[in-house]
């Protein structure tokens, strides 16, 4: 069941505005081309949408880049999924309520067509496990009845039901050793306060056909109020969640741990939270504070079910190193500037002859990050002082050239927190 259609009946049209990540983050908006759509992520930066009647690939800016298909006749949309291999996408539906109970297509992401694969009736969310069968959560009995787990299967197509858990149907996701997550969902409306779980289910038990239910799942984290999508980091394994409270609207992405009371709050909305996922532009960093923001970002949709359907993409912030000065071209002052460093933290400049740079950039895996630099390491000179950050995360330093710097060195900064931990780096300068 959806719990969202519940959230239309009492939702109201909230302003855009107060969304908000963690420092080291960046967070963009790009209203949804397609409005009331469930949407997937490609790697490319591109994404799919389903609005229930058509399927079509966009651009990374909204653009349209290519209509995929029609469906038959107008359905509700519950999700997109795209394939392991990167050639298609699942779409599920939840019916058309008025008799046609749901269906899954796959279809071909270079617009070559769809091909039926079952009826799932009302199903609400699926994930592919590493061995590459899907797993669809699904009211197969009808709302009200308790949620149905069904695996499908390809070569040859079989669809299997392996799992019954109680409530609504709720959001699933696998981990990269074949666990697999969902988020129970209470019944009732409004529902109960924290009365939102995420339990697993094992690899093992799902290889040896094991029938999944309440009672062999093992909770890893409780107290959540409506989760309404999960997914992994690709990059670190760990699990996201979209918590939802639309009592008090309060609306968040955590990092999950073992109750929403210790999870990492990631990102704010001022409404509802759908469709988390992950995509990854292939720069090699990883979903973590102060990284390159070319790596692992996260996707999600926020609604108010009226007038607002953005997609909101929370991606690692780089810090910045400016120089600036007349040292930069001759005998003066210049000026290394920083931004977007740990507030109140500190920096640790570098500096490495020019000869010892390289094109490009390589990820050196540091105690607690993964820095980025063209320098190499072994010619990299650390000074031995931290230069303080200011409440923004800002902060300089001022050298002198007399004349004979141009063309020596290249300059990259570390930057931490105020004892010296540090967690990030910034890019390179040369003068």
């Amino acid at each position: 069941m959806r719990l969202e259609l519940l959230v239309l009946l009492t939702a109201l049209a909230l302003p855009a505005g107060a969304d908000s990540s963690l420092p080291g983050f960046s967070l963009t908006h790009l209203a949804n081309p397609a409005g009331a759509s469930a949407t997937c992520s490609l790697p490319d930066g591109d994404f799919v949408t389903f609005n229930g009647v058509s399927v079509d690939r966009w651009n990374a800016d909204g653009s349209l880049e290519l209509h995929l298909w029609s469906a038959p006749g107008a359905v509700f949309a519950s999700f997109v999924e795209a394939t392991p291999d990167g050639s298609a996408v699942i779409v599920g539906d939840s019916g058309n309520g008025a008799g046609v109970a749901g269906d899954l297509h796959q279809v071909a992401l270079d617009g070559s067509g769809a091909q039926w694969l079952a009826s799932v009736r009302f199903n609400y969310d699926g994930s592919f496990a590493p061995n590459g069968d899907l797993v669809v959560s699904a009211a197969t009995a009808g709302f009200g009845n308790g949620n149905d787990l069904v695996r499908l299967r390809w070569s040859p197509l079989s669809v299997t039901s392996i799992g019954h858990v109680d409530g609504p149907s709720g959001p699933l996701a696998f981990s990269r050793n074949g666990d697999l997550y969902y988020a129970t969902q209470p019944s009732g409306f409004p529902p109960p306060l924290g009365a939102s779980d995420i339990v697993r289910w094992s690899a093992s038990q799902l290889a040896s056909n094991t029938w999944l239910d309440d009672t062999n799942a093992t909770t890893v984290a409780d107290h959540f109020q409506s989760v309404s999508s999960l997914a992994f980091d690709p990059s670190k394994g760990r699990l996201y969640a979209a918590d939802n409270d639309f009592m008090s609207n309060v609306y968040r992405v955590l990092r999950v741990k073992t109750s929403v009371a210790n999870s990492v709050v990631v990102a704010n909305s001022d409404t509802w939270i759908v469709a988390l996922r992950f995509q990854d532009l292939g720069s090699g960093a990883s979903f973590d504070a102060y990284q390159p923001g070319d790596g692992v970002s996260l996707v999600f949709e926020t609604t108010d079910f009226v007038a607002l359907d953005d997609l909101v993409t929370v991606a690692p912030a780089r810090p910045t190193l400016q120089a600036s000065g007349p040292g930069v071209t001759g005998v003066g002052a210049v000026d290394l500037h920083i931004g977007g460093g740990v507030p109140n933290g500190a920096a640790l400049f570098t500096y490495c002859p020019q000869t010892n740079i390289m094109a490009g950039e390589v990820g050196y895996p540091l105690p607690n990050f993964l820095h980025f630099s063209p320098f190499m390491l072994s010619a990299t000179v650390r000074f031995n002082f931290l230069v303080p950050l200011d409440s923004n995360g800002a902060g300089s330093l001022a050298l002198w050239n007399p004349g004979g710097l141009n063309g020596l060195y290249g300059w990259q900064v570390l930057v931490g927190k105020a004892n010296g931990t540090l967690v990030g780096s910034t890019n390179a300068v040369q003068f």
